[in-house]
């Protein structure tokens, strides 16, 4: 069980597409305003878990799809990139805050895939545990609280955000784009 949460928080906490889009917009809308892109985030990852429960196995044995998977998600972090990196404090049409945008960020993250077939299929847990639908929820909340987290790490420098924001949006960007070509390592 160790193993099984160790696995979730890291990959939960550490920097991610979902992560860095999160701590954007807690910088650019704030917290509260950022809650519907984490919602939107969390529906993505039930939404994906539950495929990845029903299809887990068809998924790991499947390069076609996880190379349709790398050039969707490959193609929406460089077109978020771009938005995050051309966009201002005070641009109201801001990319970073719908709940479709969380939706379509996490149904197209490969590191949610790999957190969803690796956490439901590599790991033999205890009694209640082997619940399938208890381990997912599981995974939805805490993969949820990382973004929730991230969010607020960015609201935190919000102060600093302002004043050197052309130089933090040029840097997420392009840890956008670096993750973007991560995906294909």
């Amino acid at each position: 069980m160790i193993a099984f949460l160790t696995f979730l928080l890291v990959m939960s906490f550490t920097p991610g597409p979902n992560t860095i889009m999160a701590m954007v917009s807690g910088q650019q809308r704030g917290f509260t305003r950022s809650i519907i892109l984490n919602i939107g985030m969390a529906c993505g990852m039930l939404v994906l878990g539950a495929v990845a429960a029903v299809f887990a196995q068809w998924l790991q044995q499947s390069p076609i799809f996880i190379t349709v998977m790398k050039v969707i998600g490959s193609t929406y972090l460089l077109y978020l990139a771009y938005h995050v990196a051309t966009s201002t404090p005070d641009d109201s049409s801001s990319q970073t805050g719908g709940f479709w945008t969380g939706v379509l960020l996490q149904l197209t993250n490969v590191k949610v895939y790999l957190y969803f077939i690796t956490g439901l299929g590599a790991f033999n847990l205890p009694g209640f545990w082997t619940i399938l639908p208890v381990r997912l929820a599981l995974m939805v909340v805490i993969g949820s609280i990382g973004t929730f987290a991230w969010t607020a790490a960015g609201q935190l420098i919000n102060g600093f955000y302002h004043r050197h924001f052309r130089a933090v949006n040029l840097a997420v960007g392009a840890l956008l784009v670096f993750s973007a070509v991560d995906l294909w390592r």
